[in-house]
């Protein structure tokens, strides 16, 4: 069949693909974006790591005041290694169990150890906690021996530094909240976090 758009014995000529300037431009705009988008999408992720394991800390406490109250009876939330028994350390970044309190325990949860290197500290008054007990009332048990009861400080850091770590606290009447903005406290006037 012959082509209407050429005359007899001519053939058309279809060239395709790029040309070398052409993919050489594409390449470059393309290494520009990955450049730009790389490091935004690294804070992106290290954020929402940041964010989700703070939840989860939260999550923990809220459910361990409110087994409390529902159970009348004390439940615990304490630093676990083993995600079956409290391991006794202030760094809670091997992990945590929600259990009931009394000579044999009842794990009602348990939260594993926190990725990619990120720490969480407890303390009060500058001592460190190790695990908090909720009574049936809500409140925080006085700390041991104290009859003191105390607001509890809890710190999550990334490899970023105190600058990006987030507080959480735990009021002696069971309250508990968290700062919403990074690397300071809650308290008025704010304060600059620390890093372990």
């Amino acid at each position: 069949m012959r082509d209407p758009l050429t005359g007899p014995g001519q053939h058309r000529s279809r060239e395709t693909g790029f040309t070398l300037l052409e993919l050489l431009v594409t390449f470059t705009v393309a290494a520009i974006l990955i450049a730009i988008a790389i490091p935004s999408l690294t804070v992106f992720v290290q954020n929402s790591r940041e964010d989700s394991q703070a939840d989860s800390l939260l999550s923990s406490l809220a459910y361990a005041r409110s087994e409390a109250v529902k159970r009348d009876a004390n439940v615990v939330i304490c630093s676990s290694s083993d995600g079956a028994t409290c391991n006794g350390s202030s760094a809670w970044s091997t992990g945590w169990i929600v259990a009931t309190s009394g000579a044999t325990p009842t794990v009602l949860q348990t939260m594993p150890q926190l990725d990619a290197g990120n720490t969480l500290s407890a303390s009060f008054n500058g001592g460190g906690v190790s695990q908090l007990t909720f009574q049936p009332n809500g409140f925080v048990q006085a700390a041991a021996g104290s009859g003191v009861y105390l607001t509890t400080y809890f710190t999550l850091c990334d490899r970023r530094g105190a600058s990006y770590a987030r507080d959480i606290e735990v009021a002696a009447t069971g309250g508990i909240q968290s700062s919403s903005t990074p690397g300071q406290t809650l308290g008025i006037p704010a304060q600059a976090l620390v890093c372990p």
